[in-house]
């Protein structure tokens, strides 16, 4: 049993199984079930009619991929919310045509643990003037970034645009590294420098009138973790 894919949206198990037949004649797998429980609750549970000729004195593999949706996991399971990791157990019951006997049913059993992710959130803070000229006018962005797990994040990389009033006053890119401790917050200041030539004296009469404008902020950013799997986001 295996974690193959790990974001703040899913997890994503894959389950080996190698049957071998120690017997002088081979059989033959007709299908199996699962039961996938989560802290000893079911989250998922299905049939798989998967045909394998299993030869004689011989063996063969099936594996079993399982996604778990984050969102679907926490609304099952609410107690998740506050943990940190989680606890898993796979029942399998494996059917083979055998002769004479008929279909035997053969029960597998595979437990273990995965991190709970949960997805960070970030928040528009303050938007604060520094100064303000004929000819343009400086401003400080205050973004709030909150991380819920328990592993830091680094903010490596973070582009972003800013609208005022339905039209675009800057597009930037900041690529000042942040650390976000595990369970913490920062905050990170992106200061903003505004040129009224380019964008029109009507930023000027904004900022100095102290109008309520209507503003929109929306960018990208690139993570890291200390998780594997998790490692770049």
């Amino acid at each position: 049993a295996k974690l193959t894919g790990l974001s703040f949206d899913q997890a994503d198990f894959m389950f080996d199984f190698n049957i071998r037949n120690p017997n002088a004649l081979g059989v033959k797998l007709a299908g199996f079930d699962y039961d996938f429980l989560i802290n000893s609750g079911t989250f998922i549970k299905g049939n798989q009619n998967h045909e394998l000729e299993i030869p004689a004195n011989g063996e063969n593999s099936i594996q079993l991929p399982l996604s778990l949706n984050f969102a679907d996991l926490y609304k099952t399971f609410q107690s998740l919310k506050n943990q940190n990791r989680s606890t898993y157990q796979l029942n399998c019951g494996f059917a083979f045509n055998v002769p004479v006997l008929g279909v035997v049913r053969v029960p597998v059993s595979k437990a273990g643990e995965f991190p709970a992710i949960k997805r960070p959130s970030i928040n528009l803070s303050a938007l604060k003037l520094k100064s303000l000229g004929f000819s343009g006018a400086k401003l400080g962005l205050e973004i709030k970034f909150k991380n819920p797990n328990a592993f830091s994040m680094l903010l490596e990389h973070f582009q972003y645009q800013f609208d005022v009033n339905g039209k675009s006053w800057v597009v930037g890119d900041a690529k000042k590294q942040t650390q976000v401790p595990e369970k913490g917050e920062s905050v990170i200041e992106i200061p903003i420098s505004l040129n009224f030539l380019q964008i029109g004296q009507s930023a000027y009469q904004l900022l100095k009138g102290g109008q309520r404008v209507n503003y929109q902020f929306q960018g990208n950013l690139d993570l890291a973790t200390s998780v594997p799997l998790l490692e770049k986001f």
